[in-house]
């Protein structure tokens, strides 16, 4: 085994590379380092990725994972649903990452730059889920992600699927989306790669 190959991980089904793999580094030289806390896997993505194997969606289904970082989550539903996906966030500098492990998975996902507030009806309307995880970690997300999920109802996505560890911030968005919406928030676990709990607010359109 090369020492590349030891700097790559597999989770989950899906190949990983580690910060210290030369590809990472390379490119880090090339691009700027992701600002918005875009540098790595969150937990929550799991989180989602246990939800959706209990609840998959059907094969070819549009998803946008929202505040994608690296986009490990949409890579993950392209890979096990054959999914049509689209990576946003408002960082541009996640993307560069976002495709080279879409590529070391031989699979493709689109990517968008855009902050929560600034995203259309119209594209929002295309989509059968919105997903996001750990993306409510400041107070002053809570406004913009709630009209975000106002609007995605509005247009018509079926179903969005937000986790978190537990921050205050989610807590409120999850609280305001209880008292409007038809949302659903359990405790959650998970035991792979990590043993963590968290949150999992699940909203479906009725």
């Amino acid at each position: 085994m090369s020492s590349d190959d030891k700097d790559v991980k597999e989770v989950r089904g899906l190949k990983l590379y580690k910060k210290k793999h030369k590809a990472i580094k390379k490119l880090l030289k090339k691009t700027s380092t992701p600002e918005i806390h875009g540098d790595k896997v969150w937990f929550s993505s799991y989180i989602i990725m246990d939800y959706l194997l209990e609840n998959p969606p059907e094969s070819g289904s549009k998803i946008m994972e929202i505040g994608s970082g690296w986009g490990i989550l949409g890579i993950w539903c392209a890979k096990q649903f054959a999914a049509d996906v689209i990576a946003v966030d408002a960082d541009k500098n996640v993307f560069p990452f976002l495709d080279m492990h879409a590529e070391l998975n031989n699979t493709s996902v689109k990517s968008k730059v855009s902050k929560y507030e600034k995203l259309k009806s119209s594209l929002l309307a295309q989509q059968d889920m919105v997903l996001g995880g750990d993306i409510c970690f400041w107070n002053e997300l809570i406004d913009p992600l709630y009209s975000l999920i106002k609007k995605s109802l509005k247009s018509g996505v079926k179903t969005i699927v937000i986790a978190d560890p537990g921050r205050s911030p989610f807590l409120k968005l999850a609280k305001k989306c209880k008292n409007k919406f038809d949302a659903e928030l359990r405790e959650v676990s998970i035991e792979d790669p990590v043993e963590e709990e968290g949150y999992l607010l699940v909203i479906r359109n009725i």
